[in-house]
């Protein structure tokens, strides 16, 4: 009893101060799939406004932000990206049940490059996130705030008209925080892309990792959905499955 005691009292302290396996709830926004087909007919789309929520049975969290091109969607060149998120962590030790929320914003401007059916996204910029764990315990700071800097890469390729492939890359020098996310899809329906998916987190505490399949793209209107699913495990040996739902409107 006393040795449980007193490693719930270091788990809570760890988390507090190092955001227990953050990023596995409160994910980046997967590479969106490219605007090919402007709805506004021959004016350019410059927004591309996102929002979803991820969950798991220790963690869940809402996320949103927007994508802003002074040319265009389409067109190479400057663009500027807003990412939010809003999550909560548990984490059961011995008699006692611990939770974390985390908030994180960032605003990120950066550029887009092509060539072809290949398209590159490049961000860096600051970021603000704030956790606040419940209990508190005497070890740790029950609130802690960090401002820092995040860099992230986004890609996008269809190899063939049937065929894409993605990936997302992200780093933080908040709590060394990372991220990781490929995908292979292929069109079905001529509707949406539907496949395989692997992804990666971490930070100076823990590490989580996903295998799954997604459907990207299902246009529905002005918008398009996105979904995923799979199974989860991290570093402390938990294990489940997982849920993400986005929907992406371009303006």
């Amino acid at each position: 009893m006393r040795s449980g005691a007193l490693r719930a009292c270091c788990v809570a302290a760890a988390v507090s101060a190092c955001g227990h396996h953050a990023l596995a709830q409160s994910p980046d926004v997967e590479a969106a799939p490219p605007a090919s087909e402007l709805r506004g007919g021959s004016k350019p789309e410059h927004f591309l406004l996102f929002s979803g929520f991820d969950i798991w049975r220790f963690g869940r969290a809402g996320y949103g932000g927007f994508y802003a091109s002074p040319e265009g969607l389409d067109k190479d060149g400057f663009m500027v990206r807003l990412f939010l998120s809003d999550g909560r962590e548990r984490y059961d030790a011995s008699t006692k049940r611990f939770h974390t929320d985390i908030l994180r914003v960032s605003l990120s401007p950066g550029a887009r490059f092509s060539e072809g059916t290949f398209e590159l996204k490049l961000f860096l910029g600051p970021e603000l996130e704030s956790r606040k764990l419940a209990p508190g315990v005497p070890a740790a700071d029950p609130s802690v705030t960090r401002i820092g800097g995040r860099v992230g890469l986004e890609t996008w390729w269809e190899p063939r008209p049937e065929m894409m492939l993605s990936s997302a890359l992200s780093a933080t020098t908040n709590f060394n925080a990372w991220s990781a996310r490929g995908a292979a899809g292929w069109r079905a329906f001529d509707r949406f892309w539907a496949g395989p998916e692997f992804a990666a987190s971490g930070d100076v505490f823990s590490r989580q990792f996903r295998l799954g399949a997604h459907l990207t793209g299902l246009k529905l209107a002005a918008f398009e959905l996105s979904a995923a699913a799979g199974y989860v495990q991290d570093s402390f040996g938990r294990s489940g499955v997982y849920g993400r739902f986005g929907v992406l409107t371009r303006q």
